[in-house]
């Protein structure tokens, strides 16, 4: 990946309905050579999906952590990717059988009913399990929400707030 590719990848970040034209005009190359290198980019599997980021006052979001036996680790990825409508990240970690799980609703009841069935159906291959429910969002640079520095009295002092939403 030569620096043309990590330039594409940080305008298609920023903005994945950027059209090829615009690509090639930004890095003064041709539309047909924009549209062969983000190809190229997704044949490798740098990128892999786009996505538009709808922001809904009703969602809730619940972070889980599990750690799973030895054993355990493919049947609780496969039950969490597979019987579980909400679920909308899984990720493994440098930690060892460690699962992070990012799922929304727009019922509180139904995420808490959810994360106690993960709990129950899988507790024969979790050590440890954790779920939080995410009471604020303070960055998400896909969704568009940029870290807004405040003083003790809860005033902003640093407002850097885009409002662009990106599709990646």
């Amino acid at each position: 990946m030569d620096e043309k590719d990590k330039q594409i990848l940080k305008m298609i970040r920023d903005n994945a309905r950027m059209s090829y034209q615009e690509i090639g005009r930004r890095l003064d190359i041709s539309r047909v050579a924009a549209k062969k290198r983000v190809a190229k980019l997704e044949s490798e599997g740098i990128i892999r999906q786009y996505n538009t980021y709808i922001k809904r006052d009703d969602e809730i979001t619940m972070l889980i952590d599990i750690i799973t036996t030895l054993d355990g680790l493919d049947r609780v990825l496969e039950y969490a990717a597979t019987r579980t409508v909400y679920v909308r990240q899984i990720y493994t970690t440098m930690k060892e059988y460690h699962i992070h799980l990012v799922a929304v609703s727009d019922s509180s009841e139904q995420i808490n009913y959810m994360a106690k069935i993960i709990k129950k159906a899988c507790a024969n291959d979790i050590v440890e399990y954790h779920a939080r429910t995410v009471r604020e969002v303070i960055k998400d640079v896909y969704g568009g929400i940029e870290y807004e520095r405040r003083s003790e009295s809860g005033t902003v002092t640093d407002n850097r707030t885009d409002n662009r939403r990106s599709h990646t």
